[in-house]
């Protein structure tokens, strides 16, 4: 199943709980009572056009082809219209997939970021729900499109992306749905988001190696105003064969911005990504004197 416009096959969730507002307090009760499992429901925005086995073709910098594998999350940030005139961000639907390049079948990451309309008005016509079609520029393909222009070599790379905007059918007809995919890096995540990490069941020699990987390019990556979302074991990514320690997650393009904070100890940014496990909190204090003598390494 080839697919160039995603947005042409996405359809609004069944009846959230969000748009039976507008029903009178006893029939809302009613619905909720009948149907208990549905109350507590999120929307799922991308119902259809992205299951294993389909092509998504981008626009950007060239024209590219890419297989969908496997669907690995979903974030809904659907608002209330008041929300968003309050300049609460944007009102939208996210998910992550894995894909691979149909010229080499080199596998990679895609994101879809898909314009919903404000709760409570996900029933109306398509032609009102047009009243609130916006644009978006994502930060995170800003931060790919810089990362790979400066290609430090430790960041994943841009690799292609299209920007197009949904049609009659759409949740938000004429709304954004925007599309990047960036590499996947090789090697080994040195942790997960559950706590679980590789990183200490490594030789101490090991772990040595990555810390002075890790100094080098945290340096090099701040230098050109960047850190990356999460300071984690989740967020570093270990290739022994070449030696590189890669930085990734860029979703929400944490840029070095205002005046300097002072000088951070590279102790301290190599416990805040967990790579060292202090004795104490003493090192989150004021005044501390740079004492890890007792520290794990």
């Amino acid at each position: 199943m080839e697919l160039n416009n995603l947005h042409t096959s996405l359809h609004p969730p069944t009846i959230p709980l969000s748009s039976l507002q507008c029903l009178l307090p006893h029939t809302l009760s009613s619905f909720i009572n009948t149907y208990p499992s549905l109350a507590f429901i999120m929307p799922t925005w991308f119902r259809k056009g992205i299951e294993r086995g389909t092509i998504i073709t981008l626009d950007q910098p060239g024209r590219s082809r890419w297989q969908i594998l496997e669907k690995l999350n979903e974030n809904d940030f659907q608002l209330w219209e008041a929300e968003y005139n309050r300049g609460e961000r944007f009102s939208l639907g996210v998910t992550k997939l894995r894909c691979r390049d149909l010229r080499d079948h080199k596998e990679a990451f895609m994101r879809i970021y898909l314009q919903v309309p404000y709760r409570g008005t996900e029933m109306d016509d398509a032609d009102t729900r047009a009243k609130q079609a916006t644009t978006l520029q994502p930060r995170e393909l800003l931060a790919y499109e810089d990362l790979t222009w400066h290609d430090l070599g430790f960041t994943p790379k841009l690799l292609g992306s299209k920007t197009s905007t949904q049609d009659k059918w759409g949740p938000v007809p004429g709304g954004y749905a925007v599309y990047l995919v960036w590499e996947k890096v090789p090697g080994v995540r040195l942790g997960t988001k559950d706590g679980s990490n590789v990183f200490w069941a490594l030789d101490h020699a090991e772990r040595e190696e990555i810390r002075l990987q890790f100094v080098k390019n945290f340096h090099a990556l701040e230098a050109i105003g960047y850190q990356n979302d999460t300071p984690a074991l989740s967020s570093l990514v270990w290739d022994k064969d070449s030696k590189t320690l890669y930085f990734i997650g860029f979703r929400h393009r944490n840029k070095a911005a205002g005046p300097p904070r002072g000088i951070v100890p590279d102790e301290k940014w190599i416990a805040y990504y967990e790579l060292a496990k202090p004795n104490s909190d003493a090192w989150l204090k004021e005044g501390w004197n740079q004492d890890t003598t007792e520290w794990k390494w």
